[in-house]
């Protein structure tokens, strides 16, 4: 009786189905690389997948020597069994074997374009290689798939991170301007929400002088808290100060400088005002400063809008008559400068050559003149042949330093002008 028991028991464990071996969980650093069976639509043979299946758990599990004699194996017998030649690029990829990888893969791919697996592992030695553009664009084609693994939206947003602090990285340190415009606007295409590349994108393009360009940069941001920002507030001033909206300009920057700490802001605050009154000046006026080789009459000119002493001088005798200036634009201010005996007439052919070119030789005698006339603190005392001295002393940037037979621009001379008046005052 015993016996039959014993035998029975036999029997019936033999009857029993066997319980499968335990799957071993992949690796984190696995953890990307699909069953290289997904998206494979093909007939298999049961015993092939069963042998991939043994194979694929000794991957899994680390046993990279026994997984590729079984992979092997299975190629050997079936040459067009794609899953197995994955398994292989992973094994190579353990072994930092990448460029035999990549063969492998790209055959794979290569005879099946739309094979959901050789897309991923395309994916993955894209990264190993840190060709990280490339995988992100083949990670964003998975993801958009229907049948995309649940993993490919995170493998996604984390390659979208690195591939977008890269570019972001490059353009802080880029050679050139342009180069991290390219870098910012790549940055941009990946994440268009990141308010600091687009700030910096905006600042790159205003300072190329391309403000239509870094009003649009900045035109995501309009509604957001960032605009408020005194970064983005200096960039919409100067895309205002450059479509000449000079009020606009110059509101913008006074809100800045209220708020403190902005030396920088002041000062163009106070360049911006200059040249808001410049374009609001005379014809005679913007076509002598923008001169680049300024004749005497020009000269007149700036003197009498830049020098307040000169423009509001009182009880004035009347100028000495001068036979050459009726025709000459900026007739006014040339007088002005003869009743202030800052020209002189000549006493022979009453002529006081408004249209002889100066050089800065000559601009820094009549500097140094007016200086005088005018009753500068800072001359008195001072021989008015002694220019250098006078200018110096003065704290007037000598303009004969560069040469003094060079021709002098109408910016120069203004600069010289504006110098003047602050030492008058």
């Amino acid at each position: 009786m015993k016996r039959i028991v014993i035998l029975a028991a036999i029997a019936f464990a033999a009857c029993a189905p066997t319980a499968p071996p335990p799957v071993a969980a992949p690796s984190a650093e696995d953890r990307n690389f699909i069953d290289p069976r997904t998206g494979f639509n093909q007939t298999v043979n049961p015993a092939t997948d069963k042998k991939f299946d043994a194979a694929w758990r000794s991957l899994i599990a680390g046993d990279l020597a026994d997984a590729a004699r079984r992979l092997t194996d299975i190629r050997s017998k079936e040459p067009d069994y794609a899953p197995a030649e994955l398994a292989l690029a992973l094994i190579d990829l353990r072994q930092g074997a990448v460029p035999s990888a990549r063969r492998k893969v790209d055959e794979v791919r290569n005879a099946r374009p739309r094979y959901l697996a050789a897309e991923v592992y395309d994916a993955e030695v894209a990264v190993a290689e840190r060709d990280v553009q490339r995988a992100y664009e083949l990670y964003r084609d998975i993801a958009a798939r229907a049948d995309a693994p649940p993993a490919a939206a995170q493998r996604l947003g984390e390659l979208q991170t690195q591939l977008f602090d890269t570019l972001f990285n490059a353009a802080l340190h880029a050679p050139s301007n342009e180069s991290a415009i390219a870098s910012l606007r790549s940055a941009l295409q990946i994440n268009p929400a990141a308010g600091a590349a687009r700030i910096l994108l905006a600042q790159k393009l205003a300072a190329a002088g391309r403000m239509e360009e870094a009003a649009q940069a900045l035109d995501p941001i309009a509604a957001t808290a960032d605009a408020d920002r005194p970064e983005v507030q200096q960039i919409l001033a100067e895309i205002d100060f450059s479509r000449g909206r000079y009020e606009d300009a110059i509101a913008r920057y006074e809100r800045l400088v209220r708020r403190g700490g902005n030396d920088a802001a002041a000062r163009r605050l106070e360049q911006i005002k200059l040249q808001y009154a410049e374009a609001n000046m005379p014809a005679q006026f913007r076509r002598a400063i923008e001169d680049s080789e300024i004749t005497r009459a020009d000269l007149a000119v700036l003197m009498y809008w830049k020098v307040s002493s000169v423009r509001f001088a009182q009880n004035l005798s009347a100028p000495p008559i001068a036979i050459d200036v009726s025709e000459t634009p900026g007739r006014e201010e040339l007088i002005r400068a003869i009743a202030l005996g800052i020209y002189s007439v000549d006493p022979v052919t009453r002529r006081v050559g408004p249209n002889a070119p100066v050089n800065a030789a000559a601009l820094a005698r009549i500097t140094a003149r007016l200086l005088a006339l005018r009753g500068a603190d800072c001359a008195r005392g001072l021989p008015q042949s002694d220019a250098p001295r006078v200018l110096a002393t003065c704290g007037i940037t000598d303009p004969t330093l560069a040469g003094p037979d060079l021709p002098v621009s109408g910016r120069t001379a203004a600069t010289v002008m504006e110098q003047v008046d602050r030492a008058l005052k």
